[in-house]
């Protein structure tokens, strides 16, 4: 099993601007290197995959808020 790389702070913005419409968006907005740095604390590194998997999770949350809204 290959080890994925792990993400900076920096590249870790980068992805989410590059994935900005796609859930990328709450990360670029909210979230600072403290947060980021607590992140890896409590979870481990932060690599590509459980980046992309946290924009998706936030783009659901989006989506389901907006869904309750027009309800």
């Amino acid at each position: 099993m290959v080890r994925e790389k792990a993400l900076t702070y920096e590249e870790f913005i980068a992805l989410a601007q590059e994935n900005y419409n796609r859930g990328g968006d709450v990360v670029v907005e909210c979230w600072d290197q403290r947060q980021f740095d607590y992140y890896v604390k409590e979870f481990g590194a932060m690599t590509k995959t459980k980046a992309l998997q946290t924009f998706r999770l936030y783009k659901a949350e989006q989506r389901e808020q907006a869904a309750m809204a027009r309800w």
